[in-house]
């Protein structure tokens, strides 16, 4: 937000305080968020449904969000260190950044068991063959 400098007003006529009002909500958001996303990390590895290499990306995620939730205005810092203008812009960007990373990892091992699902079919076409020749002998 942008504030007057000659006034406890911002851009769109608000008090300074909204500031402080409106941190304190993002960081309840971050925490509640945070704790969703573990509370479904945990349980998902319990039941066995996600496996520990991607559980990590997860937590990786998570630990990100502890990072920013802790340290808002490091975070702040570095976005306009990096040149954005508004905060929300740089969190949408960097968010943006690791879904792609994790869609690639995804894409990777997606591809890995395509290319072991062929070979097994294929070993399988063989066997089938070679059982139907020597049951024709």
């Amino acid at each position: 937000m942008v504030f007057d400098q000659s006034t406890d007003r911002n851009f769109f006529g608000f008090i300074q305080k909204e500031k402080i009002i409106g941190v304190s909500l993002i960081n309840s958001t971050m925490w509640l968020v945070i704790v969703t996303v573990l509370l479904i990390i945990f349980e998902l590895l319990r039941r066995k449904v996600i496996r520990e290499k991607y559980a990590v990306v997860w937590l990786f995620v998570a630990a990100l969000i502890i990072v920013g939730a802790i340290f808002p205005s490091q975070v702040n810092k570095v976005s306009q260190i990096l040149g954005f203008q508004v905060l929300s812009n740089f969190v949408l960007l960097f968010f943006g950044v690791i879904t792609l990373f994790i869609v690639m990892q995804l894409s990777l091992a997606l591809g890995k068991v395509e290319d072991q699902t062929q070979t097994l079919a294929e070993e399988i076409a063989l066997i089938k063959n070679k059982i139907e020749q020597n049951s024709k002998k």
